[in-house]
């Protein structure tokens, strides 16, 4: 956390911006780990899901903008100020992302097309490891997808999540029913019920302890979790329609 925050000053130039740390922790701490760094830490008095974290720091916050970032993420390259530019300047895009390297500086796929209940369960049986990947499971997965320009996807990774304020607010913000995972998805498919595209903005590059917890310890308190989340997601979407994406 205090090598997340202390790496932002590069990130954050030419704009004014408050940083806001939620410490889901019962043990507490955060503030400690952070002192003489230019955040504000905010306890919750019991632990809850990521989804509802994510609504209690939009709630603390007064700006236009937000931006939603893990806290195992260091910045890398890129400017702030020229994503949010970009989101101005399009007002049919309702959620932005950015590079997502491994610390090698290995890109990571941190984006998807909606996903189909065949692609969670492909990946639990490790298509990630398979030989050969059948074109459905390439295709949901955006193999081969990546650009120097901005460029649309269905869906970000939850790591760094980019929106107007005014945008977020008008969809009822996360849905605090998942306590983690499958929140970001549902965050970019309820925006595109809104109208609103999701896009990647490559020159803005964090660095992302990817830690895949749930895919590490199959039945896991994480696993659980990841479970109980897809069932929500597909129960809640299977079905309904949506709009074509916007912007491409």
């Amino acid at each position: 956390l205090p090598r997340c925050i202390g790496s932002l000053a590069p990130a954050l130039a030419g704009i004014t911006t408050e940083i806001v740390v939620i410490d889901n922790l019962q043990a507490g701490g955060a503030a400690a780990a952070l002192a003489g760094l230019p955040a504000r830490v905010v306890a919750n008095a019991a632990p809850v899901g990521f989804a509802a974290n994510v609504n209690r720091g939009a709630a603390e916050t007064k700006g236009r903008h937000l931006l939603f970032l893990n806290p195992d993420t260091e910045y890398s390259a890129g400017r702030l100020a020229e994503a949010i530019a970009f989101l101005e300047d399009r007002p049919e895009v309702g959620l932005l992302g950015c590079t997502l390297l491994d610390e090698d500086g290995t890109p990571q796929q941190n984006f998807r097309r909606f996903p189909s209940p065949a692609i969670p369960l492909a990946r639990g049986l490790g298509a990630e490891r398979w030989p050969w990947q059948p074109a459905w499971y390439r295709r949901g997965m955006m193999d081969g997808v990546r650009g120097d320009a901005p460029f649309p996807v269905d869906w970000i990774f939850g790591a760094f999540l980019l929106m107007r304020r005014a945008d977020f607010t008008r969809i009822g913000g996360m849905d605090c029913g998942y306590r983690l995972y499958y929140e970001d998805v549902d965050l970019a498919w309820r925006l595109r019920r809104a109208g609103l595209a999701t896009w990647v903005f490559p020159a803005l590059r964090f660095i992302h302890d990817h830690q895949r917890s749930s895919a590490r310890r199959p039945f896991s308190q994480a696993w659980r979790w990841h479970v109980r989340s897809a069932f929500r997601y597909f129960a809640r979407t299977i079905g309904r329609s949506l709009p074509p994406p916007s912007g491409r």
